[in-house]
């Protein structure tokens, strides 16, 4: 048997947590369906969609104000967040700084990106 399973391994980096996504339900529906149809979770479907986005890293856009629901709110449903490495929050987090939007609103332009896309 190569190596010993229950030696010591060195610290491993601790994911980072990135904030719940708040979004419109229509569209948490919509991306949980596409997770489901993934066979992933919502969570690790948006982990792999902020990790795909430190590759590509296309610019965000300004806020785009969402018009306000049947109950008022503009944002209804929550997404789960994530949890990615430090490396990867970074880029998204610099990525935002620059558009000058939120962690939020970062989260919820890559969840438009990609049902767009999977249309």
């Amino acid at each position: 048997m190569a190596g010993n399973p229950y030696a010591i391994q060195p610290k491993q980096p601790a994911p980072r947590r990135l904030p719940t996504v708040r979004i419109a339900p229509d569209k948490a529906a919509q991306f949980r369906a596409l997770a489901r149809q993934q066979g992933l979770t919502p969570t690790a479907a948006l982990a792999a969609l902020v990790a795909a986005h430190a590759d590509i890293r296309q610019p965000f856009g300004p806020r785009a104000r969402a018009q306000h629901g049947p109950d008022g709110r503009r944002y209804g449903a929550i997404l789960p967040d994530p949890k990615v490495t430090e490396e990867v929050a970074k880029r998204l987090v610099e990525d935002a700084r620059v558009a000058g939007i939120s962690l939020g609103e970062a989260m919820r332009q890559l969840v438009d990106r990609c049902l767009e896309q999977s249309r």
